[in-house]
């Protein structure tokens, strides 16, 4: 299975998370100072069923661009669904994943290695304890996920009514007919988005990007109204990419510019992964192709799925390590 051994110099370290500082009276624990290095995937989101990203209108969002008007799903519409795989890892190697996702609370004498875990570390999370607030700022830097074609080649929509028990528009208690009618778009099948997840500062450690790998998995069901259709999203890593500096083509905007229109059809998705590929790797020293990057995430799952005792004792061992960082750096703080 290949493995992430190349991008230690942009990477953290599971044993050196926190370091002291001495302050004006006394010496204190705090997260270990960044440092240059940068570690970015690409991600090629391919729609394989209607998917529906919207806010409170029944549009798709979108966004005007230099290449013109893209579909734009905001980052949150994927962070949040692999955030939430993140917590079933974690409870399934009985590794965090204490609290509900959004619901992270710090009960009375317990101390913040209780709630904080790798999914804290990743995704990012804040709770109050004591009347202050616990913030812990992600590690990976989600961008938005943007459409490799104009916004009107890959929309469509549907007409929908809400009817009553009786198969009829009729509201009995009003007497009159139901204006329960509305529209629903969505992207179609087929649609390829690109997306970024970045890594900066050398913040996050090697387990960090593997759990990262693990959470976004193969496919998911993203989005509000669709993802209870099931499945509608599968995910194509382009690669795993590392520099000392931050690269402009970590924005989906910017790589779009170096992207050809004319990636759709059956070879739609292995066209892109190609492409993005080609320009992540001529202007980062060091890669990981996308064949290998895809062989390191289907290794990780298929240890997970086989029960493998070892990834297992790994991910426990690092959440005492996690436990013991987020203790000693919110020290004193009790709920």
């Amino acid at each position: 299975m290949s493995d992430l051994s190349a991008f230690s110099s942009f990477l953290g370290n599971i044993d050196g998370l926190s370091e002291e500082a001495q302050g004006s009276k006394k010496t204190y624990v705090m997260p270990a100072l960044k440092n240059l290095g940068t570690v970015t995937i690409p991600l090629v989101r391919e729609v394989i069923s209607p998917a529906s990203f919207r806010n409170e209108q029944s549009e798709i969002t979108d966004i005007d661009t230099a290449q013109g008007r893209r579909v734009r799903a905001v980052a949150n519409k994927f962070k949040y669904g692999e955030r939430r795989r993140g917590l079933q890892v974690l409870r399934y190697f009985g590794a965090g994943g204490a609290m509900p996702q959004n619901r992270t609370e710090l009960l009375p004498g317990k101390t913040a290695g209780a709630v904080f875990d790798m999914n804290t570390v990743v995704f990012g999370d804040s709770t109050d304890a004591a009347g202050k607030v616990l913030p812990v700022k992600a590690a990976a830097l989600y961008s938005d996920a943007v459409s490799l074609v104009p916004y009107e080649q890959v929309t469509d929509h549907t007409f929908h009514n809400r009817a009553s028990e009786d198969g009829t528009l009729w509201d009995a208690e009003a007497n009159r007919n139901s204006n329960n009618l509305f529209e629903r778009h969505f992207l179609k099948p087929g649609t390829l988005l690109v997306q970024t997840i970045t890594f900066t500062g050398r913040t996050a450690p090697r387990e960090a990007i593997e759990h990262l790998l693990l959470c976004i998995g193969l496919a998911g069901a993203y989005g509000g109204q669709t993802s209870i259709y099931g499945i509608n999203v599968r995910t194509h890593l382009a690669g795993i990419y590392g520099s000392p500096l931050e690269r402009d083509i970590s924005s989906p905007y910017v790589l779009l510019d170096g992207l050809p229109e004319s990636l759709d059809g059956p070879s739609g998705p292995a066209a892109a992964v190609k492409a993005i590929a080609d320009i992540f790797s001529a202007a980062c020293p060091v890669s990981l192709g996308p064949e290998d990057a895809a062989d390191l995430r289907d290794g990780l799952i298929r240890k997970l799925e086989s029960g493998d005792a070892e990834m297992r004792s790994r991910y426990q061992r690092s959440q005492e390590k996690i436990a013991a960082y987020f203790d000693a750096w919110f020290d004193g703080i009790r709920g």
